[in-house]
């Protein structure tokens, strides 16, 4: 079975579009709780209830008000997510270690990840995991550096899905 692990901020919900975020999302409380929404996040429910792919959340924050934060955000726009399927790191973490050292789950050709920024999926990659590049207009894959797989919006994201699963029959 197929495992999806999501980012959050610039992948899911729109960081970069609260003025200031880089000086305000770590002192202030309600800033990840109060983030919008990208379009058609819906998806990410539907993925959720498939039988056929288990869906995570990994999240980097800064401190533990941030966490609470998160929680929000995602009991909003993201109900289908188990609770235990949710987990958070702190900034600059590889997030996967975290998911093997929390969840006790080991990064292969089944695990996917979903996030905008290129550092952790180079990482994910490197421990056999495979990765997508949420692109967007502040992460936009400009240089080059990340070469598998990408989406510029979340309708992309089941076809892209398909593609990984007949590939990795």
């Amino acid at each position: 079975m197929l495992k999806l692990f999501l980012d959050l901020d610039g992948t899911l919900a729109k960081f970069n579009s609260k003025k200031n975020a880089l000086e305000r999302f770590d002192k202030e409380k309600g800033f990840f709780s109060s983030l919008k929404p990208f379009k058609n996040i819906e998806i990410i429910n539907e993925i959720a209830k498939n039988n056929n792919v288990e869906v995570y959340i990994i999240s980097a924050t800064p401190n533990e008000q941030a966490d609470n934060d998160k929680m929000i955000w995602i009991k909003t726009y993201l109900k289908n997510i188990k609770q235990e399927n949710i987990c958070f790191c702190r900034l600059n973490e590889n997030k996967a270690k975290v998911i093997k050292d929390k969840l006790n789950i080991t990064i292969d050709k089944e695990c996917i990840l979903l996030d905008d920024y290129t550092k952790n999926l180079i990482e994910w990659k490197n421990l056999n995991g495979i990765g997508i590049k949420r692109l967007t207009s502040k992460a936009d894959n400009s240089r080059k550096i990340w070469k598998d797989y990408s989406i510029r919006n979340l309708i992309q994201l089941t076809k892209t899905l398909d593609k990984i699963a007949i590939e990795n029959c």
